[in-house]
């Protein structure tokens, strides 16, 4: 009686969602465009119940309009009860050109999730992905789509890089239409490439990475095109908004995508990264990620325990019962600090205090940042907390079971990895308004301020006065050292030991000085592995991780031990075999031929593994912690070494070549620094690793040249693109300036002039090198000559502006000391070759021998020396991963202090140093790991220094020259007004470079202080919404300058103040408000904090502000 259900309702066309139940009353239904009308198909349970359809006529049969139909269906039971159903029937209109559903087949995600409405999608896809397939659904069978062009939906095959996926599609009735874009990304390759043609290898070289070009983007208005990887050049965009090559500024929408070069370059034939181990297929660059996978030349990673157990040292010490006696003496304790970390355990056992620890690892390595990501977290969320949780557990289990050795090695494994975080991702603990915080805060920056005052004192004592450089601040602290040591004052000299690993600490290549330290977490994490090594010492593991750290640490003998050790146990393990033949070349005795091989073969092991596993289908992201990690300094430096060996062809079958080697460390090196958060430790250790296989490569491909035709271009321009590209990494690097990278900076100009002696841009980059030497050190023996050498650069550069880069060196090369050693180096290598057979290639110095006879000087060998080094050194043998302090140094010329304080504080009248070229450094201490010679030492020259330029470029004009050379000249008394007229020049051709004001100014000021405003106020100013620091430098300085003069009511007075002001903040301008409101200048007052303020002068707040004031 009651009963008003419906029993079936169903629609002619569509379906309903959800499907019918009568218990259900709302349903919605959606047709195609061509469908005018549905018939509605129902009944009611009750065959007394009656239905109405409110809707139209009421008939079953629905006409339908575009857009949503709503059509109801009243349902009357027999005793009169209702109850009403609601369809709403959606007719898609023919001009919409939607997708309903977008995915990429095999589970590769989007991202953002697909919705009809967004049109743009990122994907990322392994390295060996070679095409995708789009999955795409329409609403409406009318409405068509083409992916890239293509109706069917064919796999859309991937480049190397980056691929745009478009998805067309058209409305029904073709008046509309939109695109869908999926960005494809292909993970990057891990290892060299290759390419069939020598000139396809120089136009798709990266300036960074030294490999094919990555995801390309070019810089806007670049002439030639410089192109970069995108995250390498997106890296020195966040340090420098120059560009790399040129040091023009980065302007609005600097970035340039280029998707036809990766497309072009992708199709470009490369040759199989195991050409070395026999497969001698060639593919296309695209293909090369999926034949890794399938290569039957790929090293399996089954190694051969022969290799171990036929050595000597095995045979000696493991062969028979006996065993190698390890030196190192140490028995477990519980420490200071670790008793600071151990908690109370409360009711918690062992075993879930260390799940404790894992699951605070795993939350750690979870939430690691990324580049670009803000270092700010909640109170408990940030991966340091996580990892200092992780260590209290640790450390509060060992205090329940001390002898388990398990849970030392635990806690040194979460320790060194806080190293990590700190250095690589610059976490820090957060500052929290505690007290306790505070104070600790304030005490370590006053411990910081402390110990640089006690430095600077033991410099006085040794005469390096005023701020001396790191490199005298280090040898001041050594010589206080023995002079401690030698009057018996050994609790002194230990603080003086401790001030020297505190400076070396913050500049070194490795984290050695950090080991020593014993402060560090590092160090603290070798003691962690020291006990687990005591307490089971015939553990593999612990002897790998002991003997790699004390390695870093500088104790080879013992790392040694330790290693072989654990490789007697696990002759297997890739890694125990790599750290074994790293520790075989860092003895004191220099190594056996044997030995030498031995350890290569074990270095190429470890490189083989690393490589096997980064292009396995299986691969993962590793545990940072991983010995074998490209983000680990002493694992790629290993590599280094292993292409010093390789020189000399130490491996002959199935062996990497040198320069294979060295292409992989840079590819891993580049990678590594883009991915650090932080310019810190991690991030300068790195950019050396970086720079030293520039260099390496750079010299390899110089050794080649010997003996080729004199008029390759290709291999010039391969030389002078890779000097160019080394000198921009040097200008950018964040490393702390140091005289290793001055003289590496010079070295690779000099090759590039040498290359190519009329490239106007090669030249100035010389000058720039060499006025930065004489900077460093304006007092030197031979600074005058460095200083006219840089003249004579800058005015050959100007001198060949707008002329071809063909034809005869220039004759102020021929007047500079290096050059001249060259040709005289040339001249006696060509009479040598005349009477007897040309030699062979002749590698760099060996570098034991080296290290205790030469001395770094500038730009390598000194006057006369480096010609003679550079064709008749022996074949260097391998080197120690270099240690060592890379120091900073205060400017040789105080430059004038910009910022808020700029405008108050008194101006410095010296030249002010130059901000575009790099930075003068000081000579490094050579530590007593430090056995190979500098890099820029050893160093060849393309044998084409004398000859003809082919090249038939045209140089262009630029300031860069003439600002070079005025600085030059201003550094001496007798050239200021030369100076002067060339600044006054480049701000005619360039007049929005802020130095060459300031610099001019300096020089002005003095004796024409009104001249020195003058050319401040010629500065092309942005309106002040759009200003920049260096801009609001300059509006300080003339603040500054025209109330020092009194002239008050000058015209520039009132709108400097108002930009310094808006720009820096109205506490920079306030000295100058009393100075005027002394004087009674409310006129101007009330005008320059108005428009601060962005108001009118007679608005009320402000008219109330100026009564308060007495101005009105």
């Amino acid at each position: 009686m009651d009963n008003c259900d419906l029993e079936k309702l169903s629609v002619s066309k569509g379906k309903l969602q959800p499907a019918f139940t009568p218990e259900v009353t709302d349903y919605n239904v959606t047709v195609e465009s061509d469908v005018n009308k549905v018939t509605l198909d129902l009944s009611t349970s009750d065959c007394g119940a009656s239905y109405n359809i409110l809707f139209g006529d009421g008939s079953r049969a629905i006409k339908l309009s575009d857009g949503t139909n709503r059509v109801q269906i009243e349902v009357v039971a027999e005793d009169g009860t209702t109850k009403k159903y609601c369809v709403e029937i959606n007719l898609l209109s023919a001009k919409i050109a939607d997708l309903s559903y977008l995915a990429l087949e095999g589970d590769i995600i989007l991202h953002p999730a697909f919705c009809t409405k967004i049109y743009e999608y990122n994907s990322i896809v392994p390295f060996h992905c070679n095409a995708v397939t789009v999955l795409a659904k329409v609403p409406d069978r009318n409405i068509k789509f083409t992916v890239n062009g293509e109706v069917n939906s064919q796999p859309v095959p991937l480049n190397f890089g980056d691929t745009v996926v478009e998805i067309l599609v058209s409305s029904a009735d073709g008046s509309n239409s939109q695109v869908y874009t999926v960005f494809v990304t292909r993970e990057l390759i891990p290892t060299a490439v290759t390419f069939s043609d020598g000139k396809e290898q120089l136009d798709y070289e990266c300036p960074v990475s030294l490999a094919a070009f990555y995801r390309p983007v070019s810089i806007k208005n670049s002439d030639p095109k410089h192109i970069f990887s995108r995250p390498y050049i997106e890296m020195l965009a966040r340090r420098s908004k120059v560009d790399p090559l040129s040091s023009c500024p980065l302007g609005e929408g600097w970035k340039v995508v280029e998707l036809d070069v990766d497309k072009k370059m992708s199709a470009a034939l490369v040759k199989c990264f195991f050409a070395y181990r026999g497969c001698d297929n060639l593919m296309k660059l695209s293909e090369l990620g999926s034949h890794f996978l399938d290569c039957p030349h790929k090293p399996t990673g089954d190694l051969d325990a022969k290799d171990v157990t036929e050595t000597t040292w095995y045979k000696k010490h493991f062969a028979s019962s006996s065993c190698l006696e390890i030196e190192t003496q140490h028995n477990s304790e519980i420490r200071n600090w670790e008793e600071r970390l151990q908690m109370t355990a409360g009711e918690y056992n062992v075993d879930e205090l260390c799940a404790l620890a894992q699951d605070h690892m795993n939350f750690y390595r979870k939430n690691l940042p990324k580049p670009g990501d803000m270092l700010q977290y909640e109170d408990g969320q940030s991966p340091l907390h996580s990892l200092e949780q992780a260590a209290f557990h640790y450390a509060s289990a060992i205090r329940l079971s001390s002898k388990d050795a398990r849970l030392h090695f635990l806690l040194g494994v979460v320790l060194e990895e806080q190293h990590r975080a700190k250095a690589m991702y610059g976490l820090q603990r957060k500052v929290v308004s505690g007290k306790a915080d505070r104070d600790r805060d304030e005490l370590s920056d006053a411990k910081s301020t402390a110990r640089q005052d006690d430095i600077l004192a033991v410099c006085k004592l040794h005469g390096f006065l005023g701020t001396p450089t790191v490199q005298n601040q280090l040898q001041a602290l050594d010589k206080e050292y023995q002079q401690l040591r030698d009057q018996g004052q050994s609790s002194k000299a230990d603080y003086v030991q401790t001030l020297y690993i505190w400076l070396s600490k913050k500049t070194g290549k490795d984290s050695s000085a950090a080991v020593q330290d014993e402060e560090s977490c590092v160090h603290r994490a070798l003691m962690k592995y020291l006990d687990a090594w005591s307490l089971s010492p015939d553990s593999w593991e612990f002897n790998l991780h002991v003997g790699r750290l004390l390695l870093l640490q500088g104790t080879s003998r013992e790392a040694l031990q330790h290693l072989q050790s654990g490789l007697a146990l696990r002759p297997l393990h890739p890694a125990l075999r790599f750290f074994t033949g790293l520790a075989l070349l860092q003895q004191e005795q220099k190594a056996s031929e044997d030995n030498e091989k031995e350890a290569a073969l074990f270095l190429q092991q470890g490189l083989e593994h690393f490589v096997s596993q980064r292009c396995s289908e299986s691969w993962v992201e590793p545990d940072p912690s991983d010995p074998l990690s490209s983000l680990s300094t002493q694992f790629l430096r290993g590599l280094l070494t292993l292409g010093h060996l390789q020189q000399r062809r130490v491996l002959s079958e199935k062996a990497m070549s040198a320069e294979q080697v060295y292409h992989i460390v840079a590819v891993l090196a580049a990678q590594s620094v883009s991915q650090c958060v932080c310019r810190g430790e991690a991030s300068w250790q790195l950019e050396w690793v970086l720079l030293d296989v520039h260099f390496a490569l750079l010299q390899r491909l110089i050794q080649q040249a010997e003996g080729q035709a004199r008029d390759d271009i290709q291999r010039q321009s391969q030389v002078a693109k890779r000097s160019q590209a080394l000198t921009a990494l040097i200008r950018l690097t964040s490393i702390t300036p140091c005289q290793e990278l001055l003289d590496m900076q010079e070295r690779a100009c000099q090759l590039s002039v040498v290359t190519t002696p009329r490239d106007c841009h090669a030249l100035c980059l010389l000058g720039l090198a060499q006025l930065a030497q004489y900077d460093n050190n304006p007092k030197s023996d031979r600074s005058k000559e460095t200083l006219t050498d840089a003249c004579l650069s800058f005015q050959a550069s100007i001198e060949l502006e707008e002329k071809t880069q063909s034809g005869e060196p220039p004759a102020q090369l021929s007047k500079q000391k290096w050059w001249q050693d060259r040709l005289e180096a040339e001249n006696q290598k060509a009479a040598k070759q005349s009477t007897t057979q040309p030699a062979g290639v002749k590698g760099p110095s060996d570098p034991r021998g080296a290290n205790s006879g030469a001395k770094r000087g500038r730009g390598g060998p000194g006057p006369g020396r480096f010609a003679a080094a550079v064709t008749k050194a022996p074949v260097p043998k391998p080197a120690a991963p270099t240690r060592g302090g890379k120091a900073a140094r205060p400017p040789a010329k105080a430059p004038v202090a910009r910022g808020r304080a700029g405008a108050v504080a008194k101006h410095d009248r010296s030249p002010k140093p130059s901000t575009s070229c790099i930075k003068p450094h000081i000579l490094s201490s050579n530590s007593k790991q430090d056995c190979s010679p500098s890099a820029a030492d050893r160093a060849e020259e393309p044998a084409v220094a004398h000859t003809v330029c082919g090249s038939g470029a045209v140089n262009r004009r630029s300031h860069i020259s003439r600002l070079g050379l005025a600085r030059a000249l201003s550094r001496s008394a007798d050239n200021q007004d030369q100076a002067k007229q060339l600044y006054h020049e480049v701000i005619s051709m360039a007049p929005g470079v802020h130095d060459a004001y300031i610099e001019l100014v300096q020089l002005l000021e003095p004796s024409d202080p009104q001249a020195a405003v003058e050319v401040y106020c010629r500065f092309p100013l942005k309106p002040v919404a759009e200003q920049s620091f260096d801009d609001a430098f300059i509006t300080g300085e003339i603040a500054r300058m025209l109330m020092s003069l009194e002239q008050l009511e000058h015209p520039q007075l009132g709108a400097s103040l108002v930009a310094y002001g808006k720009v820096m903040g109205l506490s920079c301008i306030e000295k100058y408000i009393e100075i005027l409101d002394e004087k009674g200048n409310t006129k101007l007052l009330k005008s320059v904090y108005a428009k601060i303020h962005d108001r009118q002068e007679d608005d009320q707040e402000l008219q109330d502000f100026f009564r308060f004031k007495c101005w009105i």
